[in-house]
């Protein structure tokens, strides 16, 4: 099982999933709101599911650091003349926060899209200083 964890570390820095916190019944609880995460050679992109969460009540900001935050609220909907009696389904403020590797995104390309309780994140990724550049020799005197 382990051999997973080594690929996945391999894969993205140990950095750039970090810790989130998400309110369960305004309580904080370890549940977190899921995403994948993919790559394209030019892009990240990010889903996250958000069901029953309206589009004003969704924000995505991305900081100088190049973190990205998701928040959203869930609000409680129960009506005056109702009484509660079960109550499992989630409410509050929900947020997940990822790190990107220094200098690795472009802050100013982040597109984001909810559509039937899946927000798409896309963010365009920098290119890299070590790319291989091929470089035109010319004939002494040419230049």
């Amino acid at each position: 099982m382990s051999y997973l964890f080594d690929d996945l570390v391999e894969i993205l820095p140990l950095n750039f999933i970090s810790p989130m916190t998400i309110g369960l019944r305004n309580q904080p609880s370890g549940v977190a709101i899921p995403i994948d995460v993919s790559t394209t050679q030019s892009h990240y992109i990010i889903r996250a599911d958000v069901p029953g969460i309206s589009l004003s009540d969704i924000s995505v900001e991305v900081s100088d650091t190049d973190v990205l935050t998701i928040s959203a609220h869930r609000k409680n909907e129960v009506q005056k003349d109702e009484e509660s009696k079960i109550g499992e389904r989630y409410y509050g403020k929900f947020v997940r926060s990822l790190k990107f590797p220094k200098d690795s995104i472009v802050t100013d390309s982040i597109k984001a899209e909810l559509a039937n309780g899946e927000l798409v994140i896309k963010i365009l990724k920098k290119k890299s200083g070590n790319e291989n550049k091929i470089i035109k020799v010319f004939q002494k005197g040419k230049l």
